[in-house]
């Protein structure tokens, strides 16, 4: 009972997630839209009797016109409506899909950092891209829930029109087979072989969804090798030129084949046996019922219970019910075999924030005087063994310069985004002028932050819209934030100067910028913020020399006041800082000025050397 209820519950919370998917009251007029025929169905078949009746009877023209008139207005004015209707269904219809991509996308985007990165997480999203390509969890719940109303209605329907078949008796005597016109155990006897066929036609329907649900399935592991190899062959900008120059093409033709083509190709043929074999039973079904109807409706018309219309109209409601039940055992058949896929659907429109929020706001520090402290702060990634942080205690003291270097591994970029709580410690904690950083709201505490990532990203906006991260900006600051990182001149040749495009992937008039110009539009973006603390990760690794050079020497301008935090590779631009902090296995293990670490002979001094030794020979 417990499961039921929680299948319950997982159901309904499904539809409710599909109705928002596909928009306020798809769900209603998807169902007219499949109801609507249905009514119109009955409508014929039962007029045709009362036409037929009528004429068996001799009856007036009059009457059999007014009979087929009533038939043909009701069918057009049904089929009329169910128009109206459907206009609204596949406007909603097509912008589900749109709909859809913008929540996928905002989940993407509200669920923490640490979540998003995990492995799990984009597994999860592949599978929920291939349920919707593959029209399966919650992209298929809608559907199923009208077709199940549909046809659920329609054998409603014609239960209560065929109930006349059952009960209605013949008059007189009868003789031979005919008594069994007015037995009730013939009656008991058909409706006992028409719910055996319809129980073998649900299990039949039942096993068919099974067994195509698992070759569906296999076929969704191909998607993302499909996606891989199609999204790599058609993006130029990424890998167009690695394909032409070392001729990959055929090495990835052939590869398609073998994981995606000869796959499919095997499934389908799978699926299409599969609907071959239930079909062919399907059909035998129909048949013995179609043949069972046409036994008791004419046995009942020969005896005189009813005259040729109602056998018209009789075997025609059967026939419909017969073709009912079956659409409605393969839908509660899909509804079943959904459940795997609907759960994950349901997982990832549920995936909540892990991270703790706190309620303080950044009015609570003084910003004039902010000092961070790790305190024996250790970490290790998600679904990972090994800690990238062991027990790092550092002080980032108000106002200062830091320079953070260290071998590749070692955990710089992790400390920076501990420090700006994209994940938490799994040991020990941070503090900002003594309070705990978890007891801050997380948007408001990024606020103290002014970074440049190493792996950035440039948006295909306008230049000022990268530089300000809005649609509103001040015009005045974005050009003097892009004099600062050296990239004014090369903006302003631009023929549309600050609202021009960058890149020309999306915008016939766009720009590409170089490697290097794009990390100088991130660090004027950076700028842009004037946030108390400056965070840059590798800020010249994309840049040319002479750029470099410009960029070191504006560095006491550029951070201003500022606290910041330095983080390179080349210890050319630790000689700006006031203190460098080695890393080595998630540790700090030497501190000081440029001229104290080269005194030492430590790790910081074989680096410098190292490096000093490649420009000498150079």
């Amino acid at each position: 009972m417990r499961k039921l209820r929680e299948e319950l519950r997982m159901q309904l919370h499904g539809f409710r997630l599909s109705a928002q998917l596909r928009g306020k009251h798809f769900t209603l007029y998807e169902t007219m839209s499949y109801l609507l025929p249905e009514i119109a169905k009955y409508i014929s078949v039962y007029f045709s009797g009362r036409v037929i009746t009528a004429l068996t009877q001799n009856a007036p023209f009059a009457e059999v016109f007014r009979f087929a008139l009533i038939a043909v207005f009701s069918v057009f004015l049904i089929w009329f409506v169910r128009r109206l209707f459907a206009r609204r269904w596949l406007i909603l219809l097509w912008s589900s899909y749109y709909r859809r991509e913008a929540i996928l996308t905002k989940k993407a985007l509200t669920v923490d950092y640490a979540t998003a990165e995990s492995h799990h997480f984009s597994d999860l999203l592949g599978r929920v891209e291939e349920n919707s390509n593959l029209y399966m969890g919650v992209a298929a719940q809608g559907r199923q829930a009208s077709m199940i109303l549909t046809n659920l209605f329609s054998v409603c329907i014609a239960l209560v029109m065929a109930s006349g078949m059952v009960i209605g008796r013949a008059d007189g005597e009868l003789h031979g087979i005919l008594k069994l016109a007015n037995s009730s155990w013939f009656g008991a006897l058909f409706s006992v072989f028409v719910l055996v066929m319809v129980f073998l036609s649900l299990l039949g329907n039942d096993a068919a969804v099974k067994r195509r649900f698992r070759e569906r399935e296999k076929m969704g592991k191909t998607n993302a090798i499909w996606k891989y190899y199609y999204d790599r062959i058609l993006n130029e900008n990424g890998s167009g030129e690695d394909i032409r120059i070392y001729r990959e093409k055929p090495l990835i033709l052939e590869e398609m084949r073998e994981r995606v083509f000869l796959i499919r190709k095997q499934i389908i043929y799978r699926v299409m046996r599969i609907n071959c074999t239930f079909g062919m039973v399907s059909t035998v079904v129909t048949a013995l019922l179609g043949g069972a109807v046409y036994l008791f409706v004419g046995l009942k018309a020969l005896a005189g219970a009813f005259g040729a219309g109602k056998v018209v109209e009789y075997y025609g409601v059967l026939t419909n019910m017969i073709l009912a039940f079956s659409a409605l055992a393969n839908e509660i058949g899909l509804l079943r075999s959904n459940r795997v896929h609907l759960r994950e659907d349901l997982e990832y429109y549920d995936l909540k924030p892990t991270l703790q929020n706190g309620t303080r706001t950044i009015e609570d520090l003084n910003l004039d005087s902010i000092e961070f402290e790790f305190h024996d702060v250790s970490f290790r990634y998600p679904e990972t063994d090994v800690n990238v942080l062991e027990h790092l205690s550092l002080t980032i003291r108000i106002g200062e310069r830091l320079a953070i270097v260290g071998r590749n591994g070692s955990g710089k970029t992790t400390m920076v985004k501990l420090l700006c709580r994209l994940y938490d410690p799994t040991e020990g904690y941070i503090t900002v002028n003594g309070i705990d950083i978890r007891e801050f709201d997380q948007a408001e505490y990024r606020k103290i932050y002014g970074i440049v990532f190493q792996d950035f990203d440039i948006l295909a906006f306008s230049v000022a819209e990268n530089v300000a991260c809005s649609a509103e900006y001040d015009e005045e600051k974005v050009w003097r934030c892009l004099e600062f990182a050296g990239l004014r001149e090369r903006v302003e040749a631009m023929p549309k100067n600050l609202r021009q495009c960058v890149t020309a992937l999306y915008e016939k008039d766009g720009v590409d910028l170089s490697g290097g110009e794009e990390q100088k539009l991130a660090i004027a973006r950076a700028l842009y913020k004037e946030a108390p603390f400056v965070i840059l990760d590798e800020p010249t690794a994309a840049l040319d020399p002479k750029s470099e050079s410009e960029i070191y020497s504006r560095f006491d301008e550029i951070s201003g006041g500022r606290t910041a935090v330095y983080i390179s590779h080349r210890m050319s631009s630790c000689r700006f800082c006031d203190r460098i902090a080695v890393f080595a296995d998630g540790r700090v293990i030497e501190q000081g000025t440029h001229a104290s670490l080269l005194r030492k002979n430590g790790e910081y001094a074989e680096l410098w050397n190292a490096q000093a030794q490649h420009y000498a020979e150079t």
